[in-house]
C-alpha cells in the first residue's frame, strides 16, 4: 500500500497557507500566543519529507536530497538575512548592532534556535526579551537540522532493507515511534525546568517531525464521504481553535498536541478536493492556495518588517494599532509575491539548477552574498567603535567632569522639546555599539579546593582575587549585580593595596531578597555562611533599592540577612543603589540626543531626598557609600541625566557602564578611605 501523500495534495498546500496566516496574526493581535501554525509547517515537512522517501525507497540518495532541499530554502533565506542586517544597520540604534550581526550569523548557519537559547540563559546579554528581527529564523533553523537528521535514518532503513532484507517501513515505525516518545518525554521535562529553552530546543521539537513521519507511513484510509468530511473540518477547527484555547500553554509539549492533531485530521481525511463538503475543497481555493505559494516568502519577510515597523512607529511598544498592522500585512505581502515570483518561480525553475554541481554552487554564492553584506556591516560597525575610542580622555572625562554640590557642571534641567532633538548621540564612550556590552570587570573565577570557596557554588557566581603576597585585608563582595558592578572600582584598590578580593553573587538576587524564588533564599544563607566562616575584614553590597517605577526604598531583608555577619565583628559596607530606568539608556540618548527630557529624570523621582538606610541603622558595623551625587549633580533643579563628561552612565535600563565607573576610581577611593578611616 501507499502512504497518504502519494502525489500532490492542494489541501494540505492549502493547510500551509492557513498556518502562515495564523502565524502572522498571532504575532501582531496577540500578546504573547502561540498560533500553532508554526507546528503545523514542522508536521507538513516532516509528513511530505517522510512519504517521498518511502516511495523512493532504496533509491534514494542523501546528498542528492541535502543539496536539492537546500538549493530551495538558503538562495531566498540569505536574501532575507542580507536585506535584514543592512536594514537594520540604518534603522536601529547602535546598540542593538551587537547582537543583529551575532543573530544573522546563526541565521545564515541554521542555529538561531540555539543562539537564542544561549541568549535566554546569558546575563550578559542585553534584554533577551527585546525584539529581534531574526528571532523567527528558529523554525528555519530547527526545520533545517532535522532535514540533516532525519535523513539520516532513511539512509539506515534503506541498508538495512538492501543488506538484511528488513522492511524500511518496519525500520521506520521503530524508530520513529521510539524517537516521537522520548522527544515527547524531553519537551515535557524541559517545559517544567525551563519552559523558554524548551521552545527552541531541536531535541524538544524533533518529536512533531518524527509523529508526522509516523503518519506518513500510513496507508491511504479509506472511509464513508460523511466521516471524511466531519474529520477534515474537524481539523481545520481545532487548529484555529489551538491559539485561543492552549495558545499560553506547554508549548513544545502537550500544547503542541492540538495544532498536530489538527493537521493529521485534515492529511487522513483524504484529497477529496472535488467535494465541496469537504474541507480539502476549500483549503484547495484559489485565495488559500494564493498565501499557500507565498508561504515561505511570507514567514520569512514578515517578521523583520514587523520589528522595523515597531522600532520605528512605536518606541518599542510590540503592540501595532490597525493602520500600522495594515501596513505590515501590506509590505510583507508585496515582498513575498516579489520573492516568489522572482527567486522561488524563476531562479528555481532554472533547469541547470537540477544538477547538483549546480545547485551547490548557488546555495554557496548566495551564502558567500550573505556573508559578504554582514562583513560590510560589520566592518561599518567597527570603524565607528574605533573612533570613539581613539578619542583623549580630555573629551570623555565621565564623572571626572563633575564637582558636586551647587556648583556641578549639569547645572540646568533640559527643556522640554517636542520632537526628538536633530542630532541623536554619538560618539560618546565607550562607544555606541560598545555599551551595549560595557559591563564591569570580572573577578577571576574561584577554584575548588581552595579555602573560602563558598560550600554551594552552583547557587550563584564566585570569583577571587589574590594578592601575590600576604594579604594587607580581606575585602567581600556579596548581592546582585548591582552589588558587583563595583567590582569595577575594587579591582584596582585590591591590586595597589594588596587585598584579597573575593565576591559570591547571584544574579537578579539580593541577599535576602523577599522575592519568592527558592534558589534565592538558599543562596542567601549560603552567603551569610560562606561570610561567617571566612571573616573578611569588610563585606560590600547595596543598601538600598531602586525601581523604575517609583521611588528608592530601604532594604528591609538585606538589614535583617546581614545583622549574623554585623553582630559577628565583620565591617558592613552599603552602597547606596543607582537609579534604575523602565527604558534602556543609551538606546534612548542614541534615538533622541543626550539632553532630550525622554532620556533624564529629576532626582527627586528616582531617589529618596536622605538614603533610606532603615533596619541597618539599627545594627553595629555599619559604614554608607552615597555616590547619588555623581547619578543626580545636587544643581538646583536636579537631574539623573544618561550622560555625564561625554560618557555613557549607564549600559542597559539599569546597570551603571564600566566607562564610568572607571572614571569613578578616584572617588569611590577617596570615599571608601574617609568611611572607613
Amino acid at each position: 500500500m501507499q502512504p497518504s501523500a502519494a502525489g500532490f495534495r492542494p489541501e494540505i498546500h492549502g493547510l500551509r497557507g492557513v498556518a502562515i496566516l495564523l502565524v502572522v496574526a498571532y504575532h501582531l493581535w496577540t500578546a504573547g500566543r502561540v498560533s500553532g501554525g508554526v507546528d503545523v509547517f514542522l508536521f507538513i515537512s516532516a509528513f511530505l519529507m517522510t512519504a517521498s522517501f518511502v516511495r523512493k525507497g532504496t533509491a534514494f540518495r542523501l546528498l542528492d536530497f541535502l543539496v536539492q532541499r537546500f538549493r530551495r530554502l538558503v538562495p531566498l533565506a540569505a536574501i532575507v538575512v542580507a536585506a535584514t542586517t543592512a536594514i537594520g544597520w540604518v534603522v536601529l540604534p547602535p546598540t542593538r548592532y551587537e547582537g543583529l550581526l551575532n543573530h544573522a550569523r546563526a541565521s545564515l548557519i541554521y542555529r538561531e534556535n540555539w543562539r537564542l537559547i544561549a541568549d535566554e540563559a546569558n546575563y550578559m546579554v542585553a534584554d533577551p526579551q527585546r525584539l529581534n528581527p531574526f528571532q523567527h529564523f528558529w523554525s528555519l533553523s530547527l526545520q533545517g537540522q532535522l532535514f540533516v537528521l532525519l535523513p539520516l535514518v532513511f539512509v539506515a532503513a534503506a541498508a538495512l532493507e538492501r543488506h538484511r532484507g528488513i522492511p524500511i517501513r518496519r525500520t521506520l515505525a521503530v524508530v520513529l515511534g521510539l524517537a516521537t516518545v522520548a522527544s515527547f518525554a524531553w519537551a515535557v521535562h524541559r517545559v517544567e525546568v525551563d519552559p523558554a529553552a524548551a521552545y527552541f530546543e531541536t531535541w524538544a521539537r524533533a518529536w512533531e517531525f518524527t509523529a508526522a513521519g509516523l503518519v506518513a507511513l500510513l496507508p491511504t484510509l479509506r472511509m464513508p464521504a460523511a466521516l471524511a468530511r466531519a474529520l477534515s473540518w474537524a481539523g481545520v477547527a481545532l487548529l484555529l481553535a489551538t491559539g485561543l484555547l492552549w495558545g499560553r500553554g506547554a508549548f513544545p509539549a502537550w500544547a503542541a498536541l492540538p495544532p498536530l492533531a489538527a493537521a493529521a485530521l485534515v492529511i487522513l481525511s483524504g484529497p477529496r478536493s472535488d467535494d465541496a463538503g469537504h474541507a480539502a475543497w476549500w483549503l484547495s481555493r484559489r485565495p488559500v492556495t494564493f498565501v499557500a505559494n507565498r508561504a515561505y516568502s511570507l514567514y520569512l519577510w514578515h517578521w523583520p518588517v514587523y520589528v522595523f515597523t515597531v522600532v520605528l512607529t512605536s518606541n518599542g511598544d510590540p503592540r501595532t494599532g490597525p493602520v500600522d498592522s495594515l501596513t505590515i500585512l501590506a509590505l510583507s505581502f508585496v515582498l513575498a509575491d516579489l520573492s516568489t515570483r522572482l527567486v522561488e518561480r524563476r531562479f528555481h525553475r532554472l533547469d541547470l539548477l537540477r544538477s547538483k554541481r549546480y545547485a551547490a554552487t548557488a546555495i554557496l554564492a548566495f551564502t558567500l552574498m550573505a556573508t559578504s553584506v554582514l562583513g560590510g556591516v560589520a566592518a561599518l560597525v567597527e570603524a565607528d567603535d574605533r573612533a570613539t575610542a581613539a578619542l583623549p580622555p580630555d573629551q570623555r572625562p565621565g564623572a571626572r567632569a563633575l564637582t558636586p554640590g551647587p556648583d556641578a557642571a549639569v547645572t540646568t534641567a533640559p527643556a522640554l522639546p517636542t520632537a526628538p532633538s536633530p542630532t541623536p548621540g554619538r560618539g560618546i564612550a565607550p562607544g555606541d555599539r560598545a555599551i551595549a556590552l560595557d559591563w564591569p570587570q570580572d573577578l577571576p573565577p574561584c577554584k575548588e579546593g581552595v579555602p573560602g570557596h563558598p560550600a554551594r557554588p552552583d547557587l550563584g557566581w564566585c570569583g577571587v582575587l589574590e594578592p601575590e603576597g600576604t594579604p594587607t585585608r580581606v575585602v567581600a563582595v556579596v548581592g546582585d549585580s548591582h552589588a558587583f558592578q563595583w567590582l569595577t572600582t575594587l579591582i584596582p584598590m585590591a591590586e595597589d593595596r594588596g587585598w584579597r578580593l573575593a565576591a559570591y553573587g547571584r544574579a537578579a538576587c539580593r541577599v535576602g531578597s523577599p522575592r519568592p524564588d527558592p534558589g534565592c533564599t538558599e543562596y542567601t544563607d549560603e552567603a551569610i555562611a560562606w561570610l561567617l566562616e571566612t571573616r573578611p575584614d569588610q563585606v560590600i553590597s547595596t543598601g538600598s533599592s531602586t525601581r523604575a517605577d517609583g521611588a528608592e526604598h530601604d532594604d528591609w531583608g538585606w538589614a535583617e540577612a546581614i545583622a549574623p555577619v554585623a553582630h559577628a565583628g565583620i565591617a558592613v559596607v552599603n552602597v547606596r543603589d543607582n537609579p534604575r530606568w523602565d527604558f534602556d539608556m543609551p538606546e534612548c540618548v542614541q534615538r533622541y540626543g543626550t539632553d532630550d527630557p525622554r532620556c533624564s529624570a529629576r532626582r527627586a523621582d528616582k531617589l529618596a531626598e536622605a538614603w533610606p538606610t532603615g533596619g541597618l541603622a539599627d545594627l553595629p558595623n555599619q559604614y554608607y557609600l552615597d555616590f547619588s551625587d555623581w547619578f543626580c549633580p545636587p544643581t538646583k533643579v536636579s537631574i539623573c541625566p544618561g550622560v555625564i563628561g561625554n560618557t555613557y552612565v549607564y549600559m542597559d535600563s539599569n546597570h551603571l557602564s564600566r566607562a564610568y565607573l572607571e572614571s569613578m576610581g578616584d572617588v569611590f577611593a577617596q570615599a571608601w578611605d574617609e568611611a572607613m578611616g
